[in-house]
């Protein structure tokens, strides 16, 4: 578990299945962007045990951010393995992911646990390097991802839908190669 002034984050487990499902119920579109659709109760069981399996076999993966005060799940943060079919300079490494539930956006959460997920994760050298894919409207999370030192190498498609594909160099490791 590690923790921040406003979070825990931990691996996630079966019985938070009923609090993660409210991380992934559809945001409202009023500002106009096509949002993700709303995951039916069996993908997010799905979703929830992919992550366990994740943390088995690799030891790292998303991790539920839990709320201090309230110990509810409000959202998953990490890095994974998803092989989603963007070539060698994607699919070879760990790619970011974060979400937060809709009520609690714009208050930094995000930032805040990948900031502390990256410590631990560089801290173990895992890989030098890591990639995210984000929705060329998703502008909010395009902000989060400038903030943690994500820059955009390619745009392309993924399921037919435009993304643009960001890369992260660990400025821990980038120190210690250079020594």
């Amino acid at each position: 578990m590690i923790e921040t002034d406003r979070l825990l984050l931990r691996p996630l487990v079966i019985g938070d299945f009923e609090s993660y499902k409210t991380v992934w119920v559809n945001r409202p579109m009023t500002d106009g962007s096509p949002g993700h659709p709303q995951l039916s109760e069996e993908d997010i069981w799905y979703r929830l045990l992919r992550w366990i399996g994740h943390w088995a076999t690799f030891d790292f993966g998303p991790f539920a951010i839990v709320d201090r005060i309230s110990g509810a799940v409000i959202g998953e943060v990490g890095l994974a393995h998803f092989h989603r079919g963007h070539g060698v300079p994607y699919d070879g490494f760990p790619e970011a992911m974060w979400r937060v539930e809709y009520s609690r956006h714009g208050r930094g959460i995000a930032t805040e646990a990948m900031q502390t997920v990256f410590v631990w994760f560089d801290a173990r050298k895992i890989s030098t390097r890591t990639v995210c894919m984000i929705d060329t409207w998703n502008d909010t999370s395009k902000s989060v991802a400038a903030r943690l030192d994500f820059k955009m190498f390619k745009a392309t498609t993924y399921r037919g839908n435009p993304v643009e594909l960001f890369e992260r160099v660990s400025n821990s490791l980038r120190q210690n190669d250079s020594e």
